[in-house]
């Protein structure tokens, strides 16, 4: 089943992973060529993290069951001397051989490069800086639990499974979102500045307001962090979150009806 979906997909998996690679090191390299500081090449890692790694990624990932979403091919697909344990194994294990090493090249060439560019850079001035660790913890998490969104919802839908499965999330992440933000907002006394997101830690700011001008000045600042206990705790879920999410596009496959 694995060369029998290599052979079918391996190609256009083959690539859509030179287009997203080169699209990675079109955003993140340009840092390490540079001999100035540039807060702009700095920012394109978040870029590259937030529309290549988490959208890229994921637009490989909706064509893991495309040969049971049509009509044409559906049929045929089933029909393989194989059962549906060993057809979603090989679909899950060929979307692993993608998505893991992505994530790890990512991580890689961002901590690659921002050591090359502050190499570059005298020793006296403004340096780049990484990616701060829960922002990229929170975004790692992300990308474990989008893959296995849009896994389960190229099963899931027959028509538009990558469109229809990108709505229901964004807009399930968006009411988290405000709820974890207005949890936070509410159990910190409403700060001046709150960054808050689910998976990941609090930055608060207080502000307080002094003379005719009403200049702000920072009365304090906050970081509240999850402990190492609470940390392992979020990892399982997340992990266990993703498995239930792929057992149930096994149980959707096996359900398959064209």
């Amino acid at each position: 089943m694995v060369r029998f979906d290599t052979a079918e997909k391996g190609r256009n998996y083959a690539m859509m992973a030179a287009v997203l690679i080169f699209c990675l090191l079109a955003m993140m390299v340009p840092v390490a060529l540079s001999d100035e500081y540039s807060n702009f090449l700095e920012i394109l890692h978040y870029f590259a993290l937030m529309m290549i790694l988490l959208f890229g990624g994921s637009l490989y990932t909706s064509s893991a069951f495309s040969q049971f979403s049509s009509l044409n091919t559906g049929i045929s697909a089933l029909m393989i001397p194989a059962s549906k344990l060993e057809k979603f194994l090989s679909s899950l294990l060929l979307n692993f051989a993608f998505t893991i090493p992505f994530l790890i090249f990512f991580w890689q060439l961002h901590y690659s490069t921002i050591d090359i560019a502050n190499g570059k850079l005298p020793a006296v001035g403004s340096k780049y800086r990484y990616i701060p660790h829960d922002f990229l913890q929170y975004f790692t998490y992300s990308y474990i639990v989008i893959q296995a969104t849009v896994f389960l919802g190229s099963i899931y839908f027959k028509k538009s499974a990558y469109i229809k499965t990108a709505a229901l999330f964004i807009g399930f992440v968006f009411l988290v979102g405000i709820l974890n933000y207005a949890v936070a907002a509410r159990l910190s006394a409403n700060p001046s500045r709150l960054n808050s997101f689910p998976f990941a830690g609090w930055k608060l700011w207080y502000y307080y307001e002094e003379g005719v001008s009403r200049a702000k000045y920072i009365a304090g600042f906050y970081h509240i962090t999850y402990s190492d206990g609470m940390s392992l705790a979020l990892q399982a879920f997340v992990v266990f979150f993703a498995i239930m999410l792929w057992t149930c596009a096994y149980f959707q496959l096996k359900e398959r009806e064209i």
